[in-house]
């Protein structure tokens, strides 16, 4: 077997311009939020996370704390589209990013859960309207990043995410 010494990116090979993030580093974006469920939420809340993220940003990583939500034991972190003229943006994956997130057990920043469980090492450098199931040509403006409660819990909760991006224009 032969030692190798070459770059592994398939744009700077042909000698094209390639994206940043892939070859020399990007900026990073920081997004994050923190919020309280209700005792009286029902099973199928949607929790508006982020508003109109940027098509092209890579979630690079997503960190879910919490509170002890009792009962509150299948969250997932998915896409909607935004809300426009006060009518709420329809799902496009609920659970794109994060299947059955288990909120009953307290999850302090040191043991946080993965808000990116569910992308696949093939699908780590995709932009945000790529996970929508988009192109460049069809994409959106912006994606909303949603929690979804499929079993919110019985008990007050507080929530927090922070989620980290690069640009991949």
């Amino acid at each position: 077997m032969a030692v190798e010494n070459k770059y592994i990116n398939a744009d700077i090979v042909a000698g094209k311009k390639a994206v940043a993030a892939f070859v020399q580093g990007a900026e990073l974006f920081v997004a994050m939020t923190t919020f309280e469920t209700a005792a009286a939420d029902d099973d199928g809340s949607v929790y508006r996370l982020f508003k109109s993220v940027n098509p092209h940003y890579i979630p690079v990583k997503i960190d879910v704390t919490n509170d002890a939500i009792t009962s509150g034991t299948d969250w997932d972190l998915g896409l909607y589209l935004p809300s426009k003229d006060g009518v709420d943006g329809a799902v496009i994956n609920k659970d794109i990013f994060a299947d059955g997130m288990d909120l009953s057990s307290a999850h302090l920043r040191t043991a946080a859960l993965d808000g990116l469980v569910t992308v696949d090492a093939a699908s780590s450098l995709k932009r945000i309207y790529e996970h929508a199931g988009d192109t460049l040509a069809t994409r959106e403006l912006g994606y909303d990043i949603a929690l979804t409660a499929n079993a919110v819990g019985s008990a007050i909760g507080t929530i927090t995410v922070v989620a980290y991006f690069v640009y991949g224009g």
